[in-house]
């Protein structure tokens, strides 16, 4: 359902609360859009998280919102730009969603090529070990943290 912003501040005051989670598809496609809503948002005292996939420019979303840059990893057949890493703060997160063995070592391999300011997790695909993701960071002494997806243990869309 397409709604304009007006409909979407509307929506978001009926809700309550002040926290949001801007998640896609890949919501930065939404463009200059978006950012007049985050800025009028932020404004207005919400706190805002975007996800996106990591092939958009995100810094003109930063003064408002809190990154989380997904990094493709080999298995899923998409690719990521790299070059954004550096632009991720303190207050921003990466996310390598890992599927198997090859997916771990990329997701390593980046991490000691570029310096990540934000925190870092590796989120196993449903339907792999995530045993294997932790005891992979763990024997690595990696500074990431394991993120499982929760609603979909919980079963829930």
């Amino acid at each position: 359902m397409e709604m304009s912003a007006d409909e979407i501040e509307a929506e978001l005051r009926s809700l309550g609360g002040k926290y949001l989670c801007i998640t896609g598809g890949e919501p930065l496609l939404q463009g200059e859009p978006l950012v007049q809503l985050v800025r009028s948002l932020a404004r207005q005292g919400y706190a805002i998280d975007i996800e996106t996939n990591g092939t958009i420019n995100f810094s003109p979303y930063q003064p408002y919102a809190s990154i989380c840059m997904d990094i493709k990893c080999p298995s899923s057949g998409g690719r990521s730009d790299l070059t954004f890493l550096p632009l991720i703060s303190s207050g921003d997160c990466v996310r390598f969603v890992v599927a198997d063995r090859a997916d771990l070592e990329y997701a390593a391999r980046v991490m000691r090529g570029q310096p990540i300011a934000g925190e870092i997790f590796f989120s196993p695909v449903s339907g792999s070990d995530p045993r294997e993701a932790a005891n992979f960071i763990l024997e690595r002494d990696l500074p990431a943290r394991l993120q499982l997806q929760l609603h979909k243990f919980l079963g829930v869309r």
